[in-house]
């Protein structure tokens, strides 16, 4: 199955960035996957738009499946656009990227019925992870027939909070990694560097590190730069 997408985002370098990687993914993330194999040639960009006037006139014209939206823009606010989008019973649905951080917006995001929302600067195995479950959704609404529970976790994502990750990658073991978010859960207040966690859980610096770089990207925990005494900088890691 072929996907439409509108790319709404006035910076021309993420918006070229996000369609090339949507037409070619292997060619900007520099290495090739199963994942990303299967993927190609799944997208199709139908228009970029870089303000909300081109935005709301593609839109008006073409119903994509998917449409990738910046909520700041040079003539307004990506989150009023898609206010007008269900008032026009445009059925597309909508990710939206900001480099803003106010909890109010996630908030309206959430009300409006955005089915995902990227921070800036976008990681590009976030925007997979994204693309997994627009995709998961498109496939199970339209192979339904009626509706049971197992498609509506599929649609709200139930079934993959409550089973967690599918595959760990290499390098990390679930055993080592359940340790360690233990040890996390036994002190929610203690950031923590890789050398203390690994003296902590009984492994290695550099193995610490992996699995918490690892966590990190899975937003598992969150990243902060400590200053030791001589002044070098170490990253302490604490759990959301």
């Amino acid at each position: 199955m072929t996907y439409s997408v509108v790319i709404v985002e006035d910076e021309v370098e993420v918006a070229q960035l996000l369609a090339q990687y949507l037409l070619l993914p292997t060619g900007v993330a520099g290495k090739h996957t199963a994942k990303q194999s299967l993927r190609q040639a799944q997208y199709q960009v139908v228009g970029i738009a870089g303000n909300v006037t081109t935005a709301k006139a593609l839109l008006q014209a073409i119903t994509p499946d998917l449409v990738l939206l910046d909520i700041h823009l040079p003539d307004g606010n990506g989150l009023e656009l898609l206010t007008d989008l269900r008032q026009l019973n445009i059925k597309s649905e909508v990710m939206l990227l900001t480099a803003a951080k106010e909890v109010e917006i996630l908030e309206k995001a959430m009300q409006l019925g955005a089915s995902d929302f990227l921070v800036k600067p976008l990681m590009l195995n976030r925007l997979d992870q994204a693309l997994a479950r627009f995709e998961a959704r498109q496939q199970c609404l339209s192979d339904a027939v009626e509706v049971t529970q197992s498609m509506v976790d599929t649609l709200f994502g139930s079934k993959e909070r409550l089973a967690g990750p599918a595959r760990l990658p290499k390098g990390v073991d679930g055993l080592t990694l359940k340790k360690i978010i233990t040890a996390f859960n036994e002190h929610k207040d203690t950031a923590f560097t890789a050398q203390q966690m690994g003296d902590l859980v009984g492994v290695s610096r550099s193995t610490a590190r992996r699995y918490l770089e690892y966590m990190l990207e899975a937003e598992q925990v969150k990243a902060d730069q400590s200053y030791g005494s001589i002044g070098r900088p170490e990253r302490c890691y604490k759990i959301r």
